[in-house]
């Protein structure tokens, strides 16, 4: 029989310190932020979107905010998934500028499979996209919950044109409002932009409280910062 070469007395095993210094990457990468485009980054702690959370957006304009939310991150490399939205038109991701290989449209259809699949996509891809009208359990919420932040994705729960009321506790929840189209003239012209107020709460490392206005879509179809600054009245700034 033949023994395995013992290993020279030399060689000892890494310390505790090393270890930590072999894992210190995959630490780092899961407390990565995920891009957003500039003119949002004053809506998002640390002006991107933090790996492992979930935020709620509602009203007027919530789907367009949540695609504009996820432009950055298609375009630096990272898959995003729209769950459910199936009125939404494949025009309005390539308006939004999102890239389109790296956009996958998901229809669970009416099975009750959505939280199956919600759980394959967490830590498949980067930035997930659900449509609230596909209910949750509080027991799945706490679930899925869980399973971004071991993950690393991030949800994005779009409430179309309604209040936000999800099972999910959201750690940043995002209200679109008081929408106001501007571009015609008297009786005449087009519609070129429209400026919205958006409402801010957040917790924890999102904690805040704020308003602040957008021009969503801008002339572009992309969205662009109001020339009104936020109105934070009684913020609490971003944790760190």
């Amino acid at each position: 029989m033949v023994l395995p070469a013992a290993l020279p007395s030399s060689v000892a095993p890494p310390s505790l310190q090393e270890l930590a210094e072999r894992i210190r990457p995959v630490v780092l990468a899961r407390q990565a932020m995920v891009p957003v485009v500039e003119p949002l980054k004053r809506l998002v702690p640390d002006g991107g979107l933090i790996r492992g959370s979930t935020i709620t957006i509602g009203g007027v304009g919530a789907t367009s905010l949540a695609l504009q939310l996820s432009t950055a991150a298609s375009q630096s490399g990272s898959w995003v998934a729209v769950v459910g939205l199936n009125d939404l038109a494949p025009a309005a991701v390539l308006e939004a500028n999102l890239e389109a290989e790296r956009v996958a449209f998901i229809d669970p259809g009416n099975s009750g499979r959505h939280v199956d699949v919600l759980a394959a996509l967490i830590g498949a891809v980067d930035v997930i996209v659900l449509d609230a009208r596909l209910s949750l359990r509080p027991s799945d919420g706490r679930r899925l919950a869980s399973r971004l932040r071991e993950r690393g994705s991030i949800l994005i729960v779009v409430f179309p044109g309604g209040a936000v009321n999800s099972s999910l506790s959201a750690d940043l929840s995002l209200t679109v409002g008081d929408a106001q189209w501007e571009g015609l003239g008297c009786g005449h012209g087009h519609l070129r932009s429209r400026r919205v107020r958006v409402g801010i709460d957040g917790r924890g490392r999102a904690s805040r409280t704020a308003r602040c206005e957008l021009l969503l879509p801008a002339i572009n179809a992309q969205v662009a910062t109001a020339e009104s600054e936020c109105e934070d009245g009684t913020v609490v700034a971003f944790s760190r």
